[in-house]
């Protein structure tokens, strides 16, 4: 099967569709990605053909900074919906004149189901946040209130546009297409359940991870700090750029925060410090989650998907300081389950918040089992080969209708 992946998105979640696409292709599938410029030696590094849909290194940064800063919700939601517009507006061209070449597209979102539906493909999209699956009305009359207020919502964050995008590249109306024939949700059942109101296009596979070999030799300095006193704690808030000031800002907190616990922490810094860092702090500007988090006893993270699926099978208790859109899910969702703490978003971030956060997880013995017990239901679990079935069921379906 000749089969096509179009990603948006940041680092974190084109490293989902990189997985999906090596496992694809390890079935003796066809597969290509298309994808922004600056992830394609992530591709490369995992032997993927793609196609580049171009961009700048930047890309974006000015977007994320007006995500974070946003004043609610939904003025993100707005920020990022018109972000994403921007991207389907430039890339359109490419992926009409790609469509038709595969026999299948996979699609982060809605991105490329337009182009798909006009050249009659079929379409399987990929979510990472679960409020985004297929829902239809149900007995359950508040499940339906809710369901209308999404409804409303996408209707005037995105329905118009998206209606007039389709007319402009004459594809045909949402409400005459088929797709998505699957939407596949790279999360573990054993986080998220399916509501009554879910229809049965939804698939929860299990968590997609990369098997990236384990020949990571750390830096000398890195494995002195790890061994030279009591475990670190690790500190990630992915990839999305702050601007100079907040990520300054930012990590005066951190600093602080973790002398007030007393506690020694790994931060990961993709921007340059020039300041003293404290003897207490190791700043890492890239690492494999895979070796670090053995290393850890505690993860201070944004709960992006991918971090929040490495913390949850490596068994580590979490802290959540989500920032952003499905960050907010992910951290309520890991603190029901009492493998977190209570979020502290990032706009509400103190040293004094934040260390009182990493006492709770030094002093609570539940959090620290609740955590390995999940991690224990968690791994057996294979998301990627999940997925996989789940697609070539459809796939061999549609054949079959044909």
């Amino acid at each position: 099967m000749k089969i096509l992946i179009t990603v948006m998105g940041v680092r974190g979640d084109v490293q989902l569709f990189i997985a999906l696409a090596k496992a694809l292709n390890d079935k003796g599938h066809e597969v290509r990605v298309a994808l922004n410029q600056k992830f394609i030696t992530l591709a490369k590094s995992q032997g993927i053909n793609y196609y580049s849909l171009g961009g700048e290194a930047d890309a974006g940064i000015n977007e994320m900074q007006k995500i974070i800063r946003a004043k609610n919700n939904y003025q993100a939601a707005k920020i990022g919906t018109d972000f994403f517009f921007q991207g389907v507006r430039e890339h359109t061209t490419t992926l009409q004149e790609l469509c038709p070449l595969h026999d299948l597209i996979i699609g982060y979102g809605s991105f490329g189901l337009a182009e798909a539906d006009k050249a009659n493909k079929p379409f399987i999209s990929v979510v990472i946040d679960p409020n985004l699956a297929e829902k239809k009305f149900s007995k359950n009359m508040s499940l339906n209130m809710e369901l209308i207020v999404e409804k409303i919502a996408l209707y005037f964050l995105m329905g118009r546009k998206y209606e007039q995008f389709r007319k402009k590249i004459n594809a045909p109306s949402s409400n005459k297409s088929n797709n998505p024939q699957l939407i596949l949700l790279p999360m573990s059942p054993q986080v998220v359940k399916p509501t009554p109101n879910w229809t049965k296009k939804n698939v929860i596979s299990g968590y997609w991870y990369s098997e990236y070999p384990l020949k990571y030799s750390p830096p000398n300095d890195l494995q002195e700090f790890i061994q030279n006193g009591p475990q670190p704690l690790f500190i990630s808030f992915g990839s999305a750029t702050w601007s100079e000031k907040d990520h300054s800002s930012l990590l005066k907190i951190l600093f602080e925060a973790v002398e007030k616990a007393r506690t020694r922490a790994i931060i990961l810094n993709t921007e340059t410090y020039s300041d003293k860092i404290p003897d207490h702090i190791y700043l890492v500007k890239e690492i494999p989650y895979n070796w670090l988090l053995d290393h850890v006893w505690c993860v201070i993270h944004h709960c992006g998907l991918g971090t929040t699926a490495e913390v949850l099978k490596a068994g580590v208790p979490s802290i959540p300081v989500p920032y952003m859109v499905d960050q907010f899910v992910w951290a309520e969702r890991i603190h029901s389950l009492g493998v977190a703490t209570h979020p502290i978003p990032r706009k509400k971030l103190t040293p004094t918040k934040l260390a009182k956060k990493i006492t709770e997880i030094q002093e609570n013995s539940e959090i620290r089992k609740n955590a390995k017990k999940l991690a224990h239901k968690i791994r057996p679990e294979n998301g990627l080969k999940n997925a996989i079935s789940a697609i070539e069921s459809i796939h061999n379906y549609i054949k079959r209708e044909v």
